[in-house]
């Protein structure tokens, strides 16, 4: 057994299926409603298995994360220009922000890095795989587990096929070069993926969706196709109250508790 094997058998905790949540979008972009005091949304976040965030934010907040069952910390490795949303950029030009050695030094027991491909700029995507393998080989090293994460910014102008064949190549592809969890798009024929892609899938939740049942019923088909887990930013901690549909979420992705009945059980929207 490895310290990789070890930090993901703790991730889990016995758990068939987790609970990821995300606040490091301001690293990204800066302004993010819902994450103005990161250290409240830090706390309304504490009840998933694992928080992702900015070292910096967890060298700031790390006593948030000394208590008994709270989330484990994932850091951000990279910066990239794709997701500087207020200039609507679209290529995935990508730096690593932080080593893994100094997201371990702030306190990080995952990390977590995007792999941008498919942008019709083979020089800048040669470049991208070159850094997404210097973070692999950075985190073997520590001991560190790796969330592969790929992000689609053109999603919303695909149709959902062209979506789905590129999410199943880049997701495999994060797997092959030494990812050992993926975080991507949920897509129409999501199953595929899950059954190409050697390691625990994870979705994420994109947009911020209208209602705690549309949030629900997207785990739980999720789920359904195969994922072991779901990453949600602002569905969580820009819901109405993070701790109930943290519940929720956990008892339809572990106890199979349908979304109707978890939004009854819970008093939610």
């Amino acid at each position: 057994m490895s310290g990789i094997d070890l930090r993901i058998k703790k991730l889990f905790n016995g758990k068939k299926n987790i609970v990821l949540s995300a606040i490091d979008h301001v690293i990204m972009y800066g302004d993010q409603q819902g994450l103005e005091d990161s250290r409240k949304a830090i706390i309304n976040c504490l009840d998933t298995d694992a928080l992702l965030l900015s070292r910096f934010s967890l060298k700031r907040n790390w006593d948030l994360f000394a208590g008994k069952n709270k989330s484990m910390p994932v850091v951000r490795i990279n910066w990239s220009a794709a997701y500087y949303y207020p200039l609507n950029y679209q290529k995935g030009y990508t730096e690593i922000a932080t080593m893994v050695d100094e997201a371990v030094e702030s306190g990080a027991e995952l990390v977590i890095s995007s792999l941008f491909l498919e942008n019709n700029d083979q020089e800048m995507e040669t470049k991208n795989i070159k850094l997404f393998s210097e973070v692999v080989r950075q985190k073997e090293k520590l001991g560190i587990p790796l969330i592969g994460e790929c992000y689609v910014v053109e999603h919303i102008g695909l149709t959902p096929d062209l979506l789905h064949k590129k999410v199943k190549r880049v997701s495999r592809i994060m797997a092959e070069l030494g990812a050992d969890m993926v975080k991507i798009f949920y897509t129409d024929n999501f199953t595929e993926i899950v059954n190409n892609t050697p390691v625990p899938v994870f979705s994420i939740g994109a947009e911020k969706l209208n209602t705690d049942l549309d949030v629900l019923k997207k785990a739980y088909n999720t789920i359904n196709a195969g994922a072991k887990g779901i990453v949600f930013g602002r569905n969580i901690f820009m819901a109405n109250n993070p701790g109930k549909i943290i519940a929720a979420l956990n008892d339809v992705i572990n106890s199979n508790l349908k979304p109707e009945d978890a939004i009854k059980k819970y008093d939610l929207i």
